[in-house]
């Protein structure tokens, strides 16, 4: 966006919702991180970085939603990135 007086602007981001990896993880009964990264397309620091709280990939996004039979926006939450903030010029 065009800020033309220099202030910061925070960029939304995609992050997965607080806990629902952990949660989809037992109820599915897997056992180790690793066999659940490969459920649902990502390699296990991906996930780990996920459950962190990192912006997710709109593919990564999607291959969550569509191993558990769930909604986009029951996979993500929009958030504010404050680590992404930039000044425009």
């Amino acid at each position: 966006m065009n800020n033309p007086i220099g202030e910061a602007e925070i960029r939304p981001v995609a992050v997965i919702r607080d806990g629902l990896l952990d949660r989809l993880k037992v109820q599915s009964g897997i056992k180790s991180d690793e066999a659940f990264a490969r459920l649902v397309g990502v390699s296990r620091p991906t996930l780990a970085r996920y459950k962190a709280g990192e912006e997710v990939s709109m593919r990564a996004a999607v291959g969550i939603a569509l191993a558990f039979g769930l909604g986009l926006g029951e996979v993500v939450e929009m958030r504010s990135d404050d680590n992404a903030m930039a000044v425009a010029s």
